[in-house]
């Protein structure tokens, strides 16, 4: 046909929320589409979809939904589905079905048609389009068994890959089935870009630090008649799951699937972070190549979804159940190797070293790339960190001396006096009160050496109050009265705070006080 010659090939979407495929976020036609333009864009030549016709069911499954059920029609506008209209399913389905009269008269300049729970039975919304499909030996590929079966056995339609059931299917991998079954077809190759997607594994552990503060936070407050399965469920069986399904989501791009698979094979870790983020992340580059095959082998998409997300993962699962140990003592090396870095000399000469170090550091990239991922293997058993004090202090604390004394006595009496207050509460407020927002001192920081310098002090004495003070562990990312309370040595953190604090604070208000005298 005259559309195949085209460089770039040209589908059409049909189907609508239906009953499985309104799970796991498929009753989302715009998240749809974009799935599948990006799987779409792997094949050889390119692939766009041209138009869309699709019913999208508010309130329930469309399988069982009244015709009073509250729908939304949505056709594609520009290269983005948007809603042609809402109302009743009723009147919904009758504008559908004017629509898709239009469409089956223009199939000769279609080369493919991705059905997705598509109504085919007498008097079907997606009735003709289909029909004029199965006519033209235009391939099919999509999900929903039943309107499938009816499709091939009633239409004539000529299915494609993997067609077949929705359940446990995801938009992704709804999307990478679909456009391997249609690259097959046309005899084309696909190479999904979910396999080309960049992996940062200090990305991966930055985005599970609310999952490494709440166990840690939980575990501290916990008091010592609490049922030891909690506190062992905290150190051992909560994380490495979060791990491995960050890392297997970061890596792939899969949605759900890549959740559940980095779960299961993290719950089989025996507790090793490391294990799990490897797994996860091995499982991220698996995942995608398996899908892709099993597409081409026709195994149907529910098959797929459940020998990816429960037999892949299962498998590698159980592959880091075996390695867990090794992956376990490697960390407790690295945690050992932080502690012990203390003894090299004086403790307190080292706990300034660190403390400035932090600081220079986070000012310069450091902090996301080594200082956080480091934090987070120290709290690897739901405990304190040695580097999480250093954090709130030389950081948080430091930043909020700072501030407060942009705030208390401004360096500029005209025009920009109003800004910098603004900046300095901002920046005391978020310190303060959420263990966050360093980066609002540094402006202030630029433009003044002795605040500057007195930040770099204050890190230092308070790297060594806590270095001498017996290694105090706490963290930032909470307000100050509880990174004291969840911390350990409570007094050493409390002085060490108070010296970050109040140095800085000093500092600029001597600075501050002795511009705007010379400005007289």
């Amino acid at each position: 046909m005259a559309a195949s010659l085209q460089s770039t090939r040209r589908v059409v979407l049909l189907g609508s929320s239906g009953g499985g495929a309104a799970t796991l976020g498929g009753g989302d036609a715009e998240t749809l589409r974009a799935a599948l333009a990006t799987q779409l864009s792997g094949i050889q030549g390119g692939c766009v979809i041209s138009e869309a016709i699709f019913v999208a069911c508010d309130e329930t499954a469309l399988d069982s939904a009244a015709g009073t059920a509250r729908a939304s029609l949505w056709t594609l506008q520009g290269d983005r589905l948007r809603c042609h209209l809402e109302g009743p399913l009723e009147k919904v389905n009758t504008q559908a079905l004017l629509l898709d009269a239009e469409l089956a008269s223009r199939m000769e300049a279609v080369d493919g048609v991705i059905a997705i729970s598509t109504d085919v039975g007498p008097g079907g919304v997606n009735r003709r389009t289909m029909a004029a499909a199965g006519q033209a030996k235009i391939p099919v590929a999509g999900t929903g068994g039943t309107s499938l079966s009816l499709a091939a056995s009633d239409l004539g339609c000529c299915l494609a890959g993997n067609a077949g059931g929705s359940v446990a299917t995801t938009p992704e991998t709804k999307a990478l089935g679909i456009a391997a079954g249609l690259a097959s077809a046309w005899g084309a190759t696909f190479a999904p870009p979910t396999s080309r997607r960049s992996f940062a594994w200090h990305s991966a552990l930055d985005g599970c630090l609310p999952a490494f503060l709440a166990a840690s936070c939980l575990n501290q407050a916990l008091p010592s008649s609490a049922p030891a399965e909690l506190r062992l469920a905290l150190q051992v069986q909560v994380l490495p799951p979060v791990l491995g399904a960050a890392a297997a989501q970061q890596g792939s791009g899969l949605g759900e699937l890549a959740l559940l698979g980095g779960a299961l094979l993290g719950s089989l870790c025996r507790g090793s972070c490391a294990a799990a983020l490897l797994g996860g992340r091995i499982f991220a580059s698996l995942a995608p190549r398996c899908l892709v095959l099993c597409a081409r082998l026709s195994i149907p998409a529910t098959a797929t979804a459940l020998s990816v997300a429960g037999g892949l993962s299962t498998m590698l699962g159980t592959l880091a159940f075996v390695m867990a140990p090794q992956a376990a003592e490697a960390t407790e090396v690295l945690r050992r190797s932080l502690r012990t870095s203390l003894s090299y000399g004086p403790p307190g000469l080292a706990g300034a070293f660190a403390g400035v170090l932090m600081n220079f550091g986070s000012r310069r990239g450091w902090y996301h790339q080594f200082f956080l991922p480091l934090i987070l293997v120290e709290m690897e058993h739901a405990s304190m960190s040695f580097l999480g004090a250093l954090d709130w202090l030389t950081l948080c604390m430091t930043g909020a001396g700072a501030c407060a004394a942009q705030w208390l006595l401004p360096r500029r009496q005209e025009e920009k006096k109003e800004a910098d207050t603004r900046l300095a509460k901002r920046g005391v407020a978020l310190n303060l009160f959420f263990g966050d927002y360093i980066e609002a001192c540094f402006p202030f920081l630029a433009r003044d050496f002795a605040l500057d310098a007195s930040v770099y002090i204050a890190s230092g004495l308070a790297g060594a109050i806590i270095a001498t003070g017996g290694g105090a562990q706490s963290t930032a990312y909470l307000a100050a009265p509880l990174a004291i309370a969840v911390g350990t040595e409570r007094p050493a953190l409390a002085k060490a705070a108070a010296v970050a604090f109040g140095l800085p604070l000093a500092a600029g208000l001597a600075s501050n006080a002795l511009r705007r005298s010379r400005e007289k």
